[in-house]
């Protein structure tokens, strides 16, 4: 039982961690902070839901690469959640933008980063 309740317990910090204030319309979290040459990022984004979005932007920008797609959204009826991995990074700083624009011509952004150590001796 002690067990059990430490799971549920670990699980609600996890999720209350990721809840997004009022105030933010887009979270970014990049997971690792550091990786190995030719590495992957893993990227998670949520959105707060709101009737005037439209699409959803995610790049990668770094030295010698650059990553980026586009997607549709339905407005508050789109998913929160968003997941992406960048593959096989080289060495060096890459910053990650994600932006939504509304159907009012608005925009809001989210920025994460990642280093990606090592390289070809």
């Amino acid at each position: 039982m002690k067990r059990h309740f430490r799971v549920v317990l670990a699980a609600g910090v996890l999720v209350g961690s990721m809840q997004m204030t009022a105030d933010e319309a887009v979270s970014i979290t990049v997971r690792p902070a550091v990786a190995p040459f030719r590495g992957n990022a893993r990227v998670k984004v949520l959105v707060a839901r709101n009737e005037a979005n439209r699409t959803l932007m995610w790049e990668v920008d770094g030295p010698n690469y650059y990553r980026s797609s586009t997607m549709t959204l339905d407005g508050a009826a789109s998913p929160r959640s968003y997941f992406f991995t960048a593959r096989e990074l080289p060495a060096g700083e890459f910053e990650i933008r994600v932006t939504v624009r509304r159907s009012d011509s608005s925009a809001v952004s989210g920025r994460g980063s990642v280093r990606v150590l090592g390289g070809p001796n």
